[in-house]
């Protein structure tokens, strides 16, 4: 179940930045949890329950990116079931212009 940001994070998301360009009315945001790379052959032999190991350690942050910018870390949790992913810290890239 998605959920909308609290005031408190969106102000938090807001103060000084990060800068995040484009629309105003929505942003695309996207945990980045890891990358793999796989050759066309092991892609193509795929089957469900196929573990893929990630490049990143199972308890590292996650990068929170919003219309292509990473804008925050996190860290994965579960909220009523379902995958979410807590707020630890903002980017450092701050722009002073919006």
């Amino acid at each position: 179940m998605s959920r909308l940001l609290t005031p408190e994070e969106i102000a938090a998301l807001r103060a000084e930045a990060p800068y995040v360009p484009a629309p105003r009315e929505h942003y695309h945001v996207v945990v980045d949890a890891g990358h793999a790379d796989l050759a066309p052959e092991a892609l193509d032999a795929l089957r469900v329950g196929d573990v893929i190991p990630l490049s990143r350690d199972a308890s590292a942050p996650v990068e929170i990116v919003a219309n292509g910018t990473t804008v925050a870390t996190g860290q994965l949790v579960s909220l009523d079931g379902r995958a979410a992913v807590r707020v630890v810290s903002l980017a450092t890239d701050r722009r002073t212009t919006r």
